[in-house]
């Protein structure tokens, strides 16, 4: 599938990516992939540009496939946003619903005077199909009003000042589409400025995707939701009446997919680090109706391996060993596989940090999980270290456990580099440029521990 040359994919850190294509490992020497320079120039490019559809999981838990896809297009139609796209139910996921962008081959944008400056990361969000809201402006030219017509800029490398009035000419400022005022300058930028609510409506963007949001539908009935991570979870394959944790569950999206799976019957238990983030799972699952027994908590130092843990599940941590059917380590990871990514500042050292962290995850998590039972571990990110690298030293580690291909296999094979063996590559699940799945870079790998 072919993707036009992104106008942000200078402002990627090239080198620093291409030193991490590797498995950091000591026992594989710093591997690197096969024909690394394609791979990563095709990659790269595909990072920086946006997805070319939108997905939407339906929450059966609350609504069906033909209510929501009915809100959806009764949205399209009152709002007359251009011409109306192609919505269909996805034929191989179910309870998902696909929207495509509008084609942008050789379209023309008429752009206005009266401007609007985001920073990179709310031009991300932008390109995606959300609005604009308050806190994402930063500069507005004096003079707008309601109503007004507008084009937005990415101010890239965060030079704007915020309340900025004037055009904004520093490079690089990046066109990202039009739209519409909704609030002025004195209510974003006043001494009693609003701090929520759309300050534009955005009418059209430069990736072709049409702006939507989960306010078009009922709070629960569904969610925006990247395709890859729809299909981690049908690989664990959650069922009522099973004992299931998800071990790094902020902000919810997968546990209230492991809910509706499981129809609210066993044992759903949820678990985060930080108190916020804990507030923010609570607040997912109570929206989408999902019975989740939810715990703050470090999940590395959830396993009590003492022979006299009599604890409910339901009680919270720490949990005996093999006590889960099912196990989810949505892994902390550096978060490449974000797409579009307008500028990436990380540092070489933070995205090495996450592997260690990841290993002592993955090692609960195995003790945790009963004879016969599922792990599936998953990232949404492209490093080899921290996706093939850690399936490799997780195989090596543990005899008990064994890698098992999903029955829906949408995403393509893993790389090479590491340990891996052809039929172990065929296995795992990586998400990137040459998928039928246009998403974002993502990787997930499915376990049984064997009986």
């Amino acid at each position: 599938m072919p993707y036009p040359e992104s106008p942000f994919i200078a402002n990627f850190n090239y080198n620093l990516i291409t030193g991490l294509l590797s498995d950091q490992s000591e026992e594989n020497d710093g591997k690197k992939i096969s024909n690394s320079n394609e791979n990563l120039g095709k990659t790269l490019n595909w990072l920086c540009s946006a997805p070319l559809s939108t997905s939407i999981r339906v929450n059966t838990l609350k609504s069906n496939n033909e209510d929501l896809m009915e809100l959806i297009r009764d949205h399209f139609k009152k709002n007359s946003i251009g011409n109306s796209p192609t919505i269909y139910l996805h034929p191989l996921i179910s309870n998902t619903i696909i929207i495509e962008n509008e084609p942008v081959d050789g379209k023309t944008f008429n752009t206005y005077e009266k401007e609007i400056i985001v920073d990179a990361q709310c031009a991300s969000a932008v390109l995606r199909g959300a609005h604009i809201y308050a806190p994402g402006v930063l500069g507005m030219v004096s003079g707008c009003q309601v109503n007004d017509n507008v084009s937005i800029y990415a101010d890239i490398w965060k030079k704007c000042k915020r309340g900025f009035h004037k055009v904004y000419n520093e490079s690089p400022k990046v066109f990202i589409g039009n739209g519409r005022v909704l609030l002025q300058r004195h209510q974003l930028f006043g001494e009693k400025a609003v701090t929520n609510g759309i300050a534009v409506e955005v009418k059209e963007i430069l990736s072709g995707c049409y702006p939507i949001g989960e306010d078009i539908f009922p709070a629960g009935y569904g969610l925006l939701q990247n395709l890859p991570s729809i299909l981690t979870i049908l690989a664990l394959s959650p069922a009522p009446g099973d004992t299931v944790i998800d071990m790094c569950a902020s902000p919810g999206n997968k546990t209230t997919h492991i809910a509706e799976l499981m129809k609210n019957e066993g044992i759903l238990v949820a678990i985060d680090k930080t108190p916020r983030k804990v507030e923010q799972l609570k607040r997912r699952c109570d929206e989408f109706g999902a019975k989740v027994s939810i715990f703050q908590a470090d999940s590395t130092k959830i396993l009590d391996l003492s022979s006299n843990n009599m604890r409910n599940v339901r009680e919270g941590p720490p949990f005996a060993s093999e006590t889960f059917d099912k196990v989810l380590l949505d892994a902390p990871c550096s978060v490449l596989g974000k797409r579009p990514q307008l500028i990436n500042r990380m540092s070489e050292n933070e995205i090495k940090s996450f592997v260690p962290l990841q290993r002592k995850l993955f090692e609960t998590a195995v003790q945790l999980l009963k004879p016969g039972g599922t792990l599936v571990y998953s990232t949404c990110t492209i490093t080899l270290a921290e996706n093939e690298g850690l399936v490799a030293w997780a195989l090596r580690k543990f005899s008990q456990i064994e890698l098992i291909k999903p029955s829906l296999s949408l995403g393509g094979n893993g790389w090479s580099g590491t340990s891996l063996t052809t039929e172990e590559i065929d296995s795992v699940q990586r998400f990137g440029p040459d998928q039928t799945i246009d998403s974002v870079g993502f990787f997930f790998a499915c376990f049984r521990k064997k009986i």
